[in-house]
């Protein structure tokens, strides 16, 4: 048993031994396969820009024909959108008009409204 437990402990020691001692080959390689991982990397961003692409090109046409449409609706729209500002203008004029004509009138109504509630005030007395 005991050259048993010997006979593994040797075999174990001997692979690690083995193995330490082919760590800087391993290290050489990898050093080696970085560029080709970096490819493989590459390739895998390749392959999404090429399928970003595809979706682009199918999609660039509808777009385009959205834009386009888009475009001549506001073409379209032109006009009465100038008419509109014109309207508002006018209508922001007309409002500046009543609002100088009601101010007097305001005060006027005021003064005539007092003796009016005064008048309500006395024939709504008990008396």
């Amino acid at each position: 048993m005991l050259r048993t437990v010997l006979g593994i402990t040797t075999r174990v020691a001997t692979g690690l031994v083995s193995g330490v001692l082919a760590l800087p080959r391993i290290a050489d390689a990898l050093e080696k396969l970085t560029p080709l991982t970096q490819v493989a990397e590459l390739r895998g961003t390749l392959e999404r820009l090429e399928q970003l692409a595809t979706f682009l090109a199918n999609e660039m046409p509808e777009a385009l024909h959205q834009v386009e449409s888009v475009q001549h609706r506001l073409r379209e729209l032109e006009p009465r959108i100038t008419a509109l500002a014109e309207t508002t203008g006018q209508l922001d004029e007309s409002i500046r008009v009543l609002a100088a004509a009601l101010g007097p009138l305001q005060g006027t109504a005021e003064r005539l409204g007092r003796p009016a509630d005064r008048k309500r005030r006395t024939q709504s007395l008990p008396g």
